[in-house]
């Protein structure tokens, strides 16, 4: 009875000494805080925010989640670092393109400044979040952050992105219906490549110049009555905003209007909208 409560005792001292190292170890999390107004963000999001002892953060979305974060400390999570890990070589000129101008030597210093805060954060135990816009692994510019400290097994909180923002504001199923499949793409996809086979396409618009221009460039591949659908503010309950047409009115119907940054564009058939 003796030996059975030695071992038993031993083995909750195991369990306890276990749990506080389990706490005691720090975490990096990579979190979508959504698109558009705040009440996008996931309760899961919210919950992590709320716990991080260390935020990183863009100025525009550091403003929106501010009274998240009160009382911690904030970094900014370096845009444009992304270039160091995935985009190496020289973007090739583009007249379709808007050009980033970075400084090369200085986003490799900023990408120090993080690692060693991030790193030493770490070993003390806290908790990182790496907030970011819309969804990470749809569309996102601090998914380095997977690749650069991958050996800390970092993890990320998914959320709502603008393509799903947008998806509802056009009222219909991507995959269901008529429309059946589409293809995600960028300014910096082959788009006349994608074109070619007829794919419906939608387009994440924010590198993109002028976006009459892509068009024209690819128009001819599909039929004047394809739809060409534009979704601006995607998220926003005050001003989002959808301008259907075709190829053979959009040019008139968006004619005149400031686009936003945040705008997706629809090519193909989505049903009557």
């Amino acid at each position: 009875m003796k030996r059975l409560r030695k071992d038993l005792l031993l083995s909750i001292l195991f369990l306890i000494f276990s749990f506080s190292i389990a706490c005691a170890e720090g975490r990096l999390y990579l979190v979508s805080t959504g698109v558009g107004d705040l009440d996008n963000l996931t309760l899961r999001a919210y919950e992590v925010i709320k716990k991080a002892d260390i935020v990183f953060c863009s100025k525009w979305t550091c403003e929106r989640v501010k009274d998240l974060i009160k009382g911690k400390e904030v970094y900014d999570a370096g845009f444009g670092i992304f270039h160091l890990f995935y985009r190496k070589e020289k973007e090739i000129p583009s007249s379709e393109i808007r050009p980033h101008d970075f400084n090369i030597e200085e986003k490799k210093k900023e990408l120090e400044k993080i690692t060693k805060i991030i790193r030493e954060a770490v070993k003390q135990g806290k908790v990182i979040a790496v907030l970011d816009e819309g969804d990470p692994t749809i569309y996102s510019p601090h998914i380095w952050y997977m690749e650069a400290f991958k050996d800390l097994n970092p993890e990320i909180i998914p959320g709502i992105s603008c393509f799903n923002s947008a998806n509802a504001a056009v009222k219909r199923s991507i995959t269901g219906g008529k429309t059946r499949s589409v293809t995600l793409a960028s300014g910096f996809s082959d788009l006349e490549s994608l074109a070619k086979t007829g794919a419906n396409l939608v387009l994440f618009t924010m590198r993109i110049k002028d976006i009459t221009e892509v068009l024209k460039k690819i128009e001819k591949y599909y039929s004047p009555k394809t739809q060409v659908i534009f979704v601006l503010y995607a998220g926003y309950k005050d001003k989002e905003k959808v301008i259907a047409g075709t190829f053979e009115d959009i040019y008139e119907k968006i004619k005149g209007i400031q686009l936003p940054f945040e705008y997706l564009v629809y090519i193909g058939n989505f049903g009557e909208i």
